[in-house]
């Protein structure tokens, strides 16, 4: 078994956090993101077990947990040579083309070298531009968290804040038309031509 920390601000910041889970299993740090952008997740924890031949066998996105007795049971099962069963899907109620995933990819890409040059408010200016593109997406909505209120992540994560941020973000992202009431995001309105008809 091996945990993987998607935490794109590098090992130095994914430390505390291994450290308190005190696992028993080896941990790699994901610091580009490339797990979440591979499988599409927009979300955390996530899991995933694949066979001794590389094929993946199940897939949970988001709310895998060692702590949660069913987790556990499944990776029992699988760890017998058992088949794990199938996971409920936390996909959000939007698909999203080709052009959007790699220009939400760059975005991250992009301020991930921003971050790593000092330049955290420009870093944020992209997450801010990839997730206005894929609203649902906490993995990159916790990176923006991370960056501008680091003491809500180290040494423990305050998922009390966590939960506040998410109920304020939302409310403005309604009142700004990005999301409904009912989810993310809205059907997009064309935009008035400008210039002369």
């Amino acid at each position: 078994m091996v945990s993987v920390a998607v935490e794109h601000l590098g090992a130095d910041a994914a430390r505390g956090f291994v450290e308190a889970a005190g696992a028993a299993f080896p941990t790699v740090v994901d610091e580009h993101g490339i797990s979440s952008e591979r499988f599409g997740f927009k979300v955390v924890p996530n899991g995933v077990l694949v066979d001794e031949d590389g094929t993946i066998r199940y897939v949970k996105e988001g709310g895998f947990s060692v702590e949660n007795a069913e987790d556990v049971a499944t990776v029992e099962r699988f760890l017998g040579g058992e088949d794990p069963g199938i996971a409920e899907s936390g996909r959000a109620a939007y698909a999203l083309g080709p052009v959007e995933r790699e220009l939400i990819a760059t975005r991250v890409r992009l301020g991930r070298m921003l971050v790593a040059q000092g330049r955290r408010a420009e870093a944020v200016a992209e997450w801010r531009g990839a997730l206005r593109l894929d609203p649902e997406n906490f993995v990159i909505r916790k990176q923006i968290w991370a960056a501008e209120h680091p003491e809500k992540f180290h040494p423990t994560i305050d998922f009390d804040w966590q939960r506040e941020q998410l109920r304020k973000e939302r409310e403005e992202e309604v009142a700004q038309g990005i999301c409904g009431p009912d989810g993310c995001p809205v059907p997009r309105r064309p935009r008035p031509a400008t210039g002369p008809s």
